[in-house]
């Protein structure tokens, strides 16, 4: 992890060296390319998976405390990009981002090399089988939610691979799910702006109150994650944030009909801290319960596949060309539907019988 950073950094600090090496676009282009790519394949993985990977770990049987461990994530976020707008307009140079970059990641590699990762089991009580169940709890106590790492070490026998995630049809539901929740977030993140300001001609001070708004409520939910959980389940509770992405795209359809409607969306913007709090933790312990021990790691990289690979990818592609060919009322139209479909094949037995279960069956037979 440490040594995947540090090329990771050094991919992004050789891009500023790019104009220095060559004046001819093609080749800037290319070097830009190449460096964006060795970031892509080292660094990113690691933020993406492999930290996620190890705050499971290192949780052992408290997993539920997950969301807490995760505060300083909207915390970096928000700092990062206001020390860079800072030091940006103070020495006019966007070379600050190099280096508000170079300071973050050797933080993060000193941290990552004086902590212990090793997992810490607590005896806990009363345990309460209601993670990853799509009701709350029967009681309203604090039930403690548990979830053991079994044969958390070394394996004698051959890792199976990751197609083994996909032999049940509640983790093909989920996966599928993941995609279509990673779907309509994009379409959310990428064309919001563009919607705040082509759409309903927001000024620039209320744009840029949405990445304070976000990482507050962001803040809120993480830490209250643990209460969260046991009240709901993580199922409910990543059912709960399509249902806000629902509420917010219907939102910005209304909008679009108010001379006020730029600040209801930012107002709305609010929203978007609790809905990806509650979906990445809910998304990342689901994740993690349906994986055998020796897949963790990989169930988290399949996860980050499907929510910011297919379904982001995806979300860019589609919004942007139906924003363009229909505008910003069709585009919010299609994901509110496409969100609400998600739901049902999410929450339904019916589904799960007759499209999932074939789904996973097929994949047994393919690696019998």
């Amino acid at each position: 992890m440490i040594s995947n950073m540090l090329i990771a950094l050094v991919c992004i600090l050789s891009i500023g060296l790019v104009p220095y090496l060559s004046e001819t676009e093609w080749i800037r282009i290319t070097l830009t390319s190449i460096g964006c790519f060795g970031y892509a394949f080292f660094g990113y993985p690691v933020i993406a998976a492999l930290v996620d990977t190890v705050i499971l770990r290192v949780l052992a049987n408290r997993k539920d405390l997950y969301g807490r461990q995760k505060i300083g994530v909207p915390i970096g976020f928000a700092t990062s990009v206001f020390l860079t707008g800072f030091l940006t307009e103070k020495l006019e140079s966007l070379y600050a981002l190099f280096a508000v970059y170079f300071v973050y990641c050797v933080g993060f590699v000193i941290t990552a090399a004086v902590i212990d990762l090793s997992p810490h089991y607590q005896p806990i009580e009363n345990i309460s089988d209601t993670y990853g169940s799509l009701s709350p709890p029967a009681d309203d106590t604090d039930a403690e939610v548990v979830i053991e790492d079994v044969n958390d070490g070394i394996r004698a026998t051959p890792d199976p691979s990751m197609w083994h995630l996909l032999q049940e049809p509640e983790a093909v539901q989920f996966f599928t799910y993941m995609t279509a929740l990673g779907f309509a977030i994009a379409v959310v993140q990428a064309f919001l702006y563009l919607f705040m300001e082509n759409d309903l001609h927001a000024p620039s001070s209320l744009v840029g109150l949405f990445g304070p708004l976000g990482s507050i409520t962001e803040v809120i939910v993480f830490f209250f994650f643990k209460h969260v959980l046991h009240r709901m389940g993580s199922r409910r509770m990543l059912v709960f944030a399509q249902c806000i992405i629902i509420y917010r795209c219907l939102t910005y359809i209304v909008c679009t009909h108010l001379s006020w409607g730029a600040y209801l969306a930012t107002v709305t913007q609010l929203l978007h801290g609790v809905g990806f709090a509650v979906a990445w933790s809910a998304a990342s312990l689901q994740a993690d319960q349906i994986a055998p021990a020796s897949l963790k790691s990989r169930a988290q990289g399949l996860l980050n596949m499907a929510f910011n690979g297919l379904g982001s990818g995806l979300g860019a592609l589609a919004g942007g060309f139906i924003y363009e060919n229909w505008g910003a009322v069709v585009m919010w139209a299609m994901v509110a539907v496409l969100a609400f479909i998600s739901i049902v094949f999410y929450t339904s037995d019916f589904v799960s019988r007759h499209i999932f279960l074939p789904i996973s069956n097929f994949v047994k037979n393919r690696k019998q």
